[in-house]
């Protein structure tokens, strides 16, 4: 942080500022640098958190990297098989009887891949590198954490919300449909840490995040052809 203002603070008396912020406008309507910032950002956000979970020896968390069996790769995989049919279903019922367009809002967003070409970049960033970072953060530090303060049942909820919100869904594309995908998201979470409590390993959400998002990138290439 204290890098970036520096930089940002030679770049206005100098004059780039403006040219800095037009270049970074273009990076985040484009494809490739978007994924790339947000790649960056994942690894940062994720080395800081793997730090913070190798430097806390508390057994109140709830989920580890413990090791992987198959009975639990198995529910990961279910699991983020039935999230992808359930929101399927959820987002074809609000766009029927609400009148939103999440179908739409979902196959043009920005960061995942709408061409061949762009599928493996697209592939990295949100069914590798997100599923990694929001599961180590939101599952392994965030649950850990309110579980000591507030208890399990509280931990699920409050960490399913924050993981819903910070998702801006809200905000971009907002409106009903944006409170529709809010709270499939905020469901997603609650299903995440259940499967993170349930097996006692954070293998195992990645598994379900990571499925989810991967059938999410596979139907926006498959869509926009």
């Amino acid at each position: 942080m204290i890098l970036l203002t520096g930089l940002l603070l030679i770049a206005g008396m100098t004059g780039l500022f403006e040219n800095f912020a037009g270049q970074i406008q273009v990076w985040l309507f484009d494809f490739t640098g978007l994924n790339l910032l947000l790649d960056f950002s994942n690894l940062l956000i994720l080395g800081m958190a793997l730090w913070i979970i190798s430097r806390v020896n508390d057994p109140m968390l709830p989920a580890r990297f413990a090791p992987l069996s198959r009975k639990n790769a198995l529910i990961g995989v279910a699991a983020g098989i039935g999230a992808v049919i359930v929101s399927s279903a959820i987002e074809y019922l609000s766009d029927h009887y609400l009148h939103t367009n999440l179908a739409q809002d979902s196959n043009t967003t920005m960061v995942l891949p709408h061409r061949v070409d762009q599928l493996a970049l697209g592939i990295l960033t949100v069914a590798i590198l997100a599923p990694l970072t929001e599961e180590v953060y939101f599952r392994g530090i965030v649950l850990g954490w309110m579980r000591r303060h507030w208890g399990m049942a509280w931990a699920v909820a409050l960490s399913s919300l924050v993981f819903g919100v910070m998702h801006l869904k809200w905000l971009t594309p907002g409106g009903t449909g944006g409170m529709v995908a809010t709270a499939e998201l905020v469901a997603m979470g609650v299903l995440l840490a259940l499967v993170a409590v349930r097996t006692g390993s954070l293998w195992t959400s990645i598994i379900t995040h990571a499925v989810n998002n991967f059938c999410a990138a596979l139907a926006a290439v498959f869509l926009a052809q």
